[in-house]
Formats: C-alpha cells, structure tokens, sequence
C-alpha cells in the first residue's frame, strides 16, 4: 500500500502535481484563514482525486473545525472523504490518527 502524505497547502492544492498510490493523508493547514468558503473548495478537489483512501485532519490555520459543532461539520464533509479529529481509521491493518 501507498501513501501519499502532504500539509500545509494552504489553498494552493489546485498547483499540486501528485504521485499515484493508495491512501492521501493531508495532515493540516489546508486553508488560510480557516474560512469555510475554503474548506469547501479542498473537500471538492479531494473528494474528486482517484485516490482509494483519502483522509485529512485540520491544522492550525483551518479555524472553521475549532467553531463549528460536529455535526456541521460532518455534513459538508464528501462521500469518500475522512475527516480525522482526534480519531482513528485503520487501512489493511494499518492505524492512522488524527
């Protein structure tokens, strides 16, 4: 299995060029200021990526998952994409936590 890890694109995942694999872990910051009009746009693109797995937790700068409730934020999150906030999923007997 392949992982493919990044952080800290801050609204430029647009530019990024990926390499294939199995699993995308983006381990923070993918806003600037932590708007949700941002955060949208990410799970939009990531959702759309080829990747089997794709998972994210929210860094210092993506505010928005510090104020709103649980239960809003897992509404606007896609189909396929997991949102790690102190938790765990475990891929083919391997444990990620965010």
């Amino acid at each position: 299995m392949k992982f493919v890890a990044i952080s800290d694109t801050h609204c430029r995942h647009l530019n990024l060029k990926l390499p294939k694999g199995d699993v995308l872990l983006h381990a923070g910051d993918i806003s600037y200021k932590g708007q949700k009009n941002e955060i949208l746009n990410f799970l939009q693109w990531l959702a759309r990526l080829p990747y089997k797995h794709k998972i994210f937790i929210a860094g210092n700068h993506d505010f928005y998952f510090e104020k709103e409730k649980a239960t809003e934020i897992q509404s606007i999150i896609p189909e396929g994409v997991i949102y790690l906030n102190d938790s765990e999923i475990i891929i083919d007997g391997i444990k990620v936590w965010g």
